[in-house]
Order: structure tokens, then C-alpha cells, then sequence
């Protein structure tokens, strides 16, 4: 299996290369998905998909060996997916029917971010050979591997396990009568948030600690797949003024996580012309086409200069040109496969 994820900033056709990327994989004979966790959901408007998360199986024609699916990350669904899988019955009705598990779906900052790895873990789950993760487009995108792991030290944290093993035992035994000074683990927050909230966050913490335990777990392992290259690969994904800026910056912060950096791809680029204006041709036309070759040559400056810099650092420089139209729907995703370099920039 392979994991492939793209980071870049807004407007770099980051969505489209990683769903061609993913098309070109399942035309290699792959079952391959391509699963967004951007909420702005770019994808479901490049593939034509429908409204849910669940994964949808895109048509392909001429038919070929590989598939090609589609996913949008569902916070709901995915959650709501762990607890039937990982609870037993009964602790799967408790927590659905709990009024805090809809708070945490609904109020909780950062259940996106926290909910994209335990989605990566269950692609892996369904038998995906190829799997590529496109990312909100923007410098938090990181968040989606620093949030998970957070959450992992924080579960094994003694009095974080302390506190979830202990208070159904602690409300039933007739404790929680007993003064403040006796009890202050469990009580000292409950003048800053209101008895009743601190019990209802409490209980559903003690039923929830096992599913919470498990995600950790799983959020463990799925990072270590990330940081595995024989497994897994981040892309860069930019444009050419913004190249030096985004390399410089997804990669040494993917560098500081220890995240396998294996492409960067410079999207966009003006080919030179191969002729000038025409003879004949009015000033405004002549001043046009030397405006285009002005902006064309300063793109292929950039790509060298990326050379020079990154060529050590990335193992495959990727230069896309800029294609016309817009990158909507399966058959302008087929017009970036042919033009996607194979191999590595300059070679």
C-alpha cells in the first residue's frame, strides 16, 4: 500500500494534482482513493460527486484494470464509524445517545483535523492500494498530523486515565457527596464550568475512555505509516512565485515531524512561445505576446533556480504547464495525466 499527501497554499491546483495523481495510479492498474480533508470540499465539484462522505466509486472510460474512487472526510460519519466498529453494543448506544458526543461533533475545534487520521486509518482498513490525502489548502494544513498526536500523549497522560477509570466508580459509591477538599480531582472545575456540565463532560469521558484510548492507538500507528517512506509520501504542490516560499516552508516543517518529503510539484508554468508576435501585428498585440514571453522565461528561471535548491533535498521535482480551462470534471484530470512528468525534473 501507499499513502500520498499534498500540502500546499490556496490556488496552486493542489486538489486537481492529487486527484489525477490518483487517476493515474488506478490506470496503472491500482485500487486507488482520493480522499479530501479540506472542508472547503473542492473535490466533490472536480469529480461531480454527491453530497455525503461515503466513498464513491468514479467511472472511468475507457474502462481500465485499477479503480478510482473518491472520498470528503465526514467528521460524523467517521466518528460515528470507530464507535459501532471499536465499542461493544451497548457502549456504542451510550455514547450515540450521549448529549456531549453531539457536542463534540458539532462545537469541538478541531474534530476535522483529529477525525482525518482515524479516516486514513480506515481507507487503509478497506483494502485501498493507493491512497491520496489532499489537505486544506493553507500553512495549518499541518494541524492534521500535530493535533492527532497531541491527543495520543494526552490519553496516556496517569491522571488523564485516572479520571476516566475512576469516576463512574466515584459517582456510584456515594462519593461525590463528600466535601471538595476530599475529592478535589474531580471537583475543583466545577465552580469555572457548572456542576452539571463537569459531570456530563465527566461521564461521557468515563464510557468514552476506551474509544479514546483506541484512537490514540490507531492515531499512533497511522503516523508511523506516515513517517515510513517505504509506505508513505508528502508532495509539495505550489506555483512558480510561490515555489521558494512553500518549499522552504512545507519542507523544513515536514523535516521537523520527520515526514518523508518525495515531491515537489511546481504547477502552472507558461511554456516559452516558439515564435514572437507575427509580422504585421498591431503594438498591442506585440506588446502581449512580449508581455507572455517575459512571464514564461521568469518561470523557467524559477524552475531552475528550484533545481539548484531542492534537487538534494526532494527526490522528484515535478514542472506541470499551465493547462486552459478549469480543472473541472474527470476529463480535464485525464488532460494533467498526460502532462504529468514521470520522472524526476531535468533528468
Amino acid at each position: 500500500m501507499h499513502i500520498e499527501v499534498f500540502l500546499g497554499t490556496g490556488g496552486v491546483g493542489k486538489t486537481s494534482v492529487a486527484a489525477a495523481s490518483a487517476l493515474r495510479a488506478a490506470l496503472n492498474g491500482s485500487r486507488s482513493l482520493v480522499l479530501t480533508i479540506d472542508p472547503a470540499r473542492r473535490l466533490r465539484t472536480a469529480l461531480d460527486m454527491k453530497a455525503d462522505g461515503a466513498d464513491q466509486r468514479v467511472p472511468l472510460d475507457p474502462a481500465c484494470t485499477g479503480e478510482l474512487w473518491a472520498a470528503i472526510l465526514d467528521v460524523k460519519a467517521s466518528l460515528d464509524r470507530a464507535v459501532y466498529r471499536y465499542a461493544s453494543s451497548q457502549e456504542a448506544k451510550n455514547i450515540l445517545a450521549h448529549p456531549v458526543y453531539h457536542l463534540l461533533i458539532t462545537s469541538l475545534a478541531g474534530m476535522q483535523e483529529l477525525l482525518a487520521i482515524e479516516r486514513i486509518h480506515q481507507a487503509m482498513e478497506d483494502g485501498f492500494e493507493s491512497v491520496f490525502i489532499d489537505t486544506a489548502p493553507s500553512r495549518h494544513a499541518l494541524e492534521f498530523l500535530d493535533k492527532p498526536e497531541f491527543f495520543a500523549h494526552l490519553v496516556s497522560f496517569p491522571i488523564v486515565k485516572l479520571v476516566g477509570r475512576t469516576y463512574q466508580w466515584w459517582v456510584r459509591s456515594g462519593l461525590g457527596r463528600l466535601s471538595r477538599m476530599s475529592f478535589e480531582l474531580y471537583s475543583r472545575v466545577e465552580e469555572m464550568l457548572g456542576a452539571t456540565l463537569v459531570h456530563q463532560i465527566l461521564d461521557f469521558f468515563s464510557i468514552f475512555r476506551k474509544m479514546a484510548e483506541g484512537y490514540a492507538e490507531r492515531a499512533e500507528e497511522t503516523l508511523a505509516i506516515l513517517r515510513d517512506p517505504k509506505q508513505s509520501s508528502f508532495t509539495i504542490v505550489t506555483t512558480p512565485f510561490k515555489a521558494r516560499r512553500d518549499g522552504d516552508y512545507f519542507w523544513g516543517e515536514l523535516q521537523k515531524r520527520k515526514f518523508p518529503v518525495g515531491s515537489m510539484v511546481v504547477n502552472r508554468i507558461w511554456p516559452e512561445p516558439a515564435a514572437g508576435a507575427p509580422a504585421g501585428s498591431s503594438q498591442q498585440v506585440q506588446d502581449l505576446v512580449a508581455w507572455y514571453q517575459d512571464v514564461a522565461r521568469s518561470h523557467q528561471l524559477v524552475r531552475q533556480e528550484i533545481q539548484s535548491i531542492f534537487g538534494a533535498k526532494i527526490p522528484r521535482l515535478v514542472a506541470l504547464p499551465e493547462l486552459p480551462g478549469d480543472m473541472d470534471g474527470l476529463h480535464a484530470l485525464y488532460e494533467m495525466v498526460k502532462v504529468m512528468e514521470p520522472a524526476r525534473d531535468g533528468k
